[in-house]
């Protein structure tokens, strides 16, 4: 009897654990890419767009490419670095698009 009701309260607990982070992953992708004047805050994770830790910033005119690949968004720099943003795929296209609009001088590749 003790055990039986663990394993629900087990399972109810990854039910609910799965439902938060979907919605949360869903949800937060918009604040990938955050404009801040001739800057953009990048945030690459889903933790840095929930807890606002580890963003980087970059400036619009830095940006020399972006590359779209199925889950991952990378953004070259003019020193060749590249900064890698992790999204469901689902929610790719709507950065693409806010990309475009923040990187004009940058070429767009598909990969």
């Amino acid at each position: 009897m003790i055990i039986e009701s663990m394993y629900i309260y087990i399972i109810i607990a990854f039910i609910v654990i799965w439902f938060i982070e979907h919605r949360v992953n869903l949800s937060s992708s918009h604040k990938a890419l955050i404009e801040d004047g001739d800057r953009v805050i990048v945030n690459t994770t889903i933790l840095s767009r929930c807890y606002g830790f580890s963003s980087k910033v970059v400036i619009k005119s830095d940006i020399t490419k972006v590359q779209i690949a199925d889950s991952c968004i990378s953004l070259f720099t003019q020193s060749g670095h590249a900064i890698d943003i992790w999204l469901p795929k689902q929610t790719c296209n709507n950065i693409v698009n806010l990309a475009q609009q923040y990187f004009r001088n940058a070429s767009f590749v598909k990969v």
